[in-house]
């Protein structure tokens, strides 16, 4: 049997396949024919001043830029549909299956082979189904609405070489630090996503402090255990923070402090 669109046998047809809730493009044997995902949509914020060139944009007053919801298109093949009666019957209960599963599900994780190292989060849009007669097959597409940016399957502290992209990403000497019980040490953390992140900081010890944003000089207690702190976040690029113990709490060990998050990329 021959695919008319692209003149090869259907088991040379695209093999790539998306994950979507209980949804899964493999199970229902769609051939993946074409994929959209344009760049969201900016969040522009600009103000004119009267008398001053141009206007001013404030649209990375948050330390990066702001996007709207992203859309993605899926185009599928669905093949050898054939012409009986009872066969179209099934090809319209297939119809109804996929809706169903697809639009029932909410906030949920998009997982696509084209990018195996992310994934998106969102909901499903919308879902078309053309029963194409002449060529003995469905057309299937399938628009997401999606959360702008894209997250890393992996956080950085699982430190994994097969994902890392030399273009974009960075080496980082350990997001986990010993710190002696006096005196003080830097750190250097970064962020190679293109979103500011709050990372998850995690101390085996009471009495850490950290100096965060060199400008402001903000110090912030760090609990013991596992915790975000609203006001500590990485922007895109390097981040350098000053950690010690507090004197006031009398430690004779070596304390650790580590950091970890998800990027977020476009």
């Amino acid at each position: 049997m021959i695919d008319l669109t692209h003149g090869l046998s259907i088991n040379k047809s695209p093999k790539h396949y998306i994950t979507f809730g209980l949804f899964q493009s493999t199970r229902f044997n769609l051939n993946l024919h074409e994929r959209v995902a344009n760049t969201p949509n900016e969040k522009e914020v600009t103000a004119s001043i009267p008398y001053m060139q141009g206007v001013i944009d404030l649209s990375n007053l948050i330390g990066n830029r702001v996007y709207e919801n992203r859309e993605i298109t899926y185009t599928f093949y669905r093949f050898g549909v054939g012409t009986g009666l009872r066969i179209r019957d099934t090809a319209r209960d297939f119809q109804t299956t996929i809706e169903n599963l697809l639009m029932g599900e909410f906030d949920q994780k998009l997982e696509d082979s084209y990018e195996p190292d992310f994934y998106y989060n969102g909901k499903c849009k919308e879902v078309l189904v053309t029963d194409e007669y002449n060529f003995n097959r469905l057309k299937v597409e399938i628009t997401f609405d999606l959360y702008p940016f894209k997250l890393d399957n992996h956080k950085e502290s699982e430190d994994l070489f097969d994902a890392f992209n030399f273009d974009l990403d960075a080496f980082q000497n350990g997001i986990s630090f010993n710190l002696e019980p006096v005196g003080s040490q830097i750190i250097k953390l970064y962020n190679a996503g293109q979103r500011t992140v709050n990372p998850i900081v995690t101390a085996n010890g009471l009495g850490l402090e950290m100096i965060y944003n060199s400008d402001m000089k903000t110090l912030f207690p760090i609990l013991q255990g596992s915790s975000t702190y609203p006001n500590f976040r990485l922007k895109p690029g390097l981040t350098e923070i000053e950690v010690f113990q507090n004197q006031g709490i009398r430690t004779n060990r070596a304390t650790n402090i580590s950091f970890d998050w998800r990027k977020e990329r476009i």
